[in-house]
């Protein structure tokens, strides 16, 4: 039932081979059973009802907080946009798998991740993945929607 409701049989070749790429990767480091024993841990940990009810509360803590919509807060200087910078960089180099630097090789993953914090650095690119990730979402929930949200056409691979 859930299958047809949310239409999974008729996912998008993105989200395929997506999958399909994630499951290679990680039968690389893993047994079979150990990545879907870890992909049913991960699923349930983030798919239960307070799981849902925490990313609801964050994303009104973060559009309202304290009752109050989007309050700007004092430029940052110089000094401190490095130093966030830096910040940024260092997290996201902490954050990327292990396995997958080992199997991508270190001076790649240095590199890729180089290039991909300093896309994050520049406010046009944002801007620009916000928006092709809300047409996105908006063509799965309507997909009769597909001549009019136009964005996202850059990021389809078929």
């Amino acid at each position: 039932l859930i299958r047809a409701q949310f239409d999974f049989e008729n996912a998008s070749f993105f989200r395929n081979r997506l999958l399909t790429a994630i499951k290679t990767m990680s039968f690389a480091v893993a047994s079979n059973a150990e990545f879907r024993k870890t992909l049913y841990n991960t699923h349930k940990s983030y798919l239960n009802p307070q799981a849902l009810a925490d990313l609801i509360k964050l994303g009104l803590e973060t559009i309202w907080p304290d009752g109050v919509f989007f309050e700007s807060s004092p430029p940052l200087t110089p000094e401190q946009s490095q130093e966030l910078a830096e910040k940024t960089r260092e997290l996201l180099i902490n954050a990327f798998p292990d396995q997958l630097r080992s199997i991508l090789g270190a001076e790649i993953t240095r590199d890729g991740l180089e290039m991909l914090h300093e896309m994050l650095q520049n406010r046009v690119v944002l801007k620009s993945l916000f928006y092709m990730f809300v047409d996105l979402l908006l063509l799965e929930v309507f997909p009769e929607f597909q001549d009019i949200l136009t964005g996202c056409a850059a990021l389809e691979t078929e």
